[in-house]
């Protein structure tokens, strides 16, 4: 299990995300950022829509280098 906050994957917000993997992490992140920040999901969307594996490429990094809570 990982904990990150929303800022540090690349959201507004400094709450606390935990996940056991990053295909789970993606998932909780993108329901946050749907739920707590429309106007940065509809940001998301156009970065994602214009170069989909971007978030990935800047966010996976941050992950890998997450400590086991």
């Amino acid at each position: 299990m990982k904990t990150m906050s929303c800022k540090s994957l690349g959201g507004p917000c400094e709450q606390k995300l935990s996940a056991s993997s990053w295909e789970e992490m993606v998932a909780t992140m993108v329901s946050h950022v749907m739920q707590q920040h429309p106007d940065t999901a509809k940001e998301m969307e156009k970065m994602h829509n214009e170069d989909p594996k971007k978030w990935g490429r800047e966010t996976k990094p941050k992950w890998d280098a997450a400590p086991e809570t």
